[in-house]
């Protein structure tokens, strides 16, 4: 099987001999790379990716895309440049912040080879540190995770399975998962390409944050399958650390210490994520859960966030796009809301 690695870089130079590093080093070699420098303000991450990997194909964006926009744009290129049989080809999205094991991209197609059904794979990704920013010289590779796919929770949140607790296999029984993390998963490209809405994977209209809930719902609503493979391992360093887990206190002061636009794009997108991909009988039977998680949310960014507050106030502006592209999920939609149900937790 032929892998189309695709890595959306973006004021992430420092992690690029890393990632690099991993690449060179899997064990299957059936493989090309995409590297998108999505508007990178210095220049560096071009300059390194043309010394160190030219024949790696780099594209560059003039301004910063979004992640959502910088996958689709790479996913368009692998998909029109593979020649071979499409059965055969798969796609890697990846983040650019990220270390693997060797034999991840191995592990990672042996199960979509040994299982016809599996549209999908998610790793292992646990957490790393890098205190000073100076990954090369300071990284510390945990026991932690960071995912083992995705959780669904009552009213359409979606958290990492296992985020902050110290992996003991306490997840590994459990392979069929309700969608992949967005940081990194392998997918099939017939199946990408039978979900695709105007040409695109992850919804533009999202940039950054729930763009991958956003998939997962799509991808299990057409029928398509993800599953977690332990044996796939990969760390993964980021910006801020939550845990699955946690009360509504909890997120607020984590929220507190996000970015402001993280909060803003994170609090907006979950709810055009609901206007687009919830029925309508699904909404009404989810309104509770949904008014104490997201109108909590709502109220707290109205009040105490500007920029929350600019993002809201631009969901009216949005919502056309948004009820065409929930007319063409409907379309694709092979499965019911109450088989996607079975996915949620009960915490």
């Amino acid at each position: 099987m032929h892998i189309s690695i695709n890595i959306v870089s973006w004021n992430d130079r420092r992690y690029l001999p890393e990632v690099f590093a991993a690449i060179r080093s899997q064990t299957h070699k059936d493989f090309s790379v995409r590297i998108l420098d999505n508007g990178n303000p210095d220049g560096e991450a071009l300059q390194y990716i043309m010394q160190n990997e030219p024949h790696w194909l780099a594209v560059r964006n003039t301004r910063n895309t979004g992640f959502a926009c910088g996958q689709n744009q790479l996913a368009r290129l692998a998909m029109e440049r593979y020649t071979g049989n499409p059965a055969d080809h798969a796609i890697l999205i990846a983040s650019s912040e990220m270390d693997w094991a060797p034999t991840m991209l191995e592990e990672l197609v042996k199960v979509l080879e040994t299982h016809s059904e599996i549209d999908a794979v998610q790793p292992k990704i646990f957490r790393a540190f890098s205190e000073r920013g100076d990954v090369e010289s300071d990284a510390v590779k945990s026991d932690i995770l960071d995912s083992t796919g995705m959780v669904l929770h009552k009213g359409w949140r979606t958290t990492d399975r296992g985020a902050g607790e110290m992996d003991k296999g306490q997840f590994d029984d459990v392979t069929d998962i309700f969608g992949p993390s967005g940081a990194l998963f392998l997918v099939r490209a017939t199946a990408l390409r039978d979900v695709m809405i105007n040409d695109e994977v992850f919804d533009g209209d999202f940039f950054s944050f729930r763009e991958d809930t956003d998939f997962a719902l799509r991808f299990r609503r057409a029928g398509h399958k993800t599953f977690f493979a332990k044996a796939a391992r990969a760390h993964h360093y980021r910006g801020m650390f939550g845990s699955e887990y946690q009360s509504l206190w909890q997120r607020f002061r984590q929220r507190k210490m996000r970015r402001p636009s993280v909060a803003a794009l994170a609090t907006r997108n979950q709810l055009l994520m609901l206007a687009k991909d919830l029925t309508v009988g699904e909404l009404f039977r989810s309104l509770p859960w949904i008014l104490l998680y997201d109108g909590s949310r709502v109220l707290y960014g109205m009040i105490v966030e500007p920029e929350t507050r600019r993002a809201l106030l631009r969901i009216p502006l949005m919502l056309p796009s948004m009820f065409k592209k929930r007319s063409a999920v409907k379309r694709l939609s092979r499965v019911g809301m109450n088989e996607l149900r079975q996915y949620m937790v009960k915490k």
